[in-house]
């Protein structure tokens, strides 16, 4: 019989998780000044498509605020 080797997950610190909503909220703001200047061109398939980076940015930004907030209450729960 084999025995499986188990290996480690990545554990992120509270640190870590909030440069990354950090670092994603500044991708978010960089993206809104982009797609405005396009939309101020006319250039509405490439601000189009901004917008659907900047949904896809929203809903990151969220994921990782939710492993904030079970982090913290993890934390406290111990």
């Amino acid at each position: 019989m084999a025995i499986n080797q188990v290996q480690p997950m990545n554990i992120f610190t509270a640190s870590e998780l909030t440069d990354a909503r950090d670092f994603l909220a500044e991708a978010d703001i960089l993206v809104t000044d982009v797609k405005s200047l396009f939309f101020n061109k006319g250039d509405f398939t490439t601000a189009d498509r901004l917008k659907d980076i900047q949904d896809h940015l929203a809903s990151e930004i969220g994921a990782v605020e939710r492993l904030i907030y079970f982090y913290a209450l993890h934390n406290y729960l111990i």
